[in-house]
């Protein structure tokens, strides 16, 4: 269960990143404490995708789980998955250091600085920006399964 400390902190990032300009580019839902569904599209590309980001504490020492969702919420679909460098949609992770999975894939990179996680500034938008700017640089197109 996510203290109040994280709520809180989680409720705050969230605000400010719904107050800028580019988080028009995205449809934000919260789905439960300390999670976040962004609907998400590579530039230049019609094809949308819903991001599941879940923090165990926010900010925490950990970067969000990222997930991609079906539109009905189903977690477990490769096909909901988008083609970007990192992204493995069989495996229903992406290996980044920006992801909870990527860490949980390199235990190394704990402790490598290299790799660290920084809790600096909005982790939220941080963290939209990582998975935005994967999507708008290595995209390749739908997961075909």
């Amino acid at each position: 269960m996510a203290s109040e400390l994280s709520k809180q902190n989680f409720a705050d990032d969230l605000a400010e990143l719904r107050s800028l300009e580019e988080a028009s580019r995205w449809e934000l839902v919260e789905k439960g404490d300390l999670e976040l569904w962004a609907t998400v599209a590579p530039e230049g590309h019609s094809e949308k995708y819903i991001a599941r980001l879940h923090w165990i504490e926010y900010p925490g020492s950990e970067p969000a789980s990222v997930k991609f969702v079906s539109a009905s919420g189903q977690a477990d679909d490769p096909k909901a998955w988008p083609n970007a460098q990192g992204f493995r949609p069989a495996n229903l992770d992406i290996c980044a250091n920006w992801t909870r999975e990527g860490f949980n894939l390199h235990p190394e990179w704990r402790g490598d600085a290299r790799f660290r996680w920084t809790t600096d500034g909005n982790v939220l938008l941080k963290s939209l920006r990582y998975l935005q700017h994967m999507l708008d640089t290595t995209y390749s197109g739908r997961f075909g399964g």
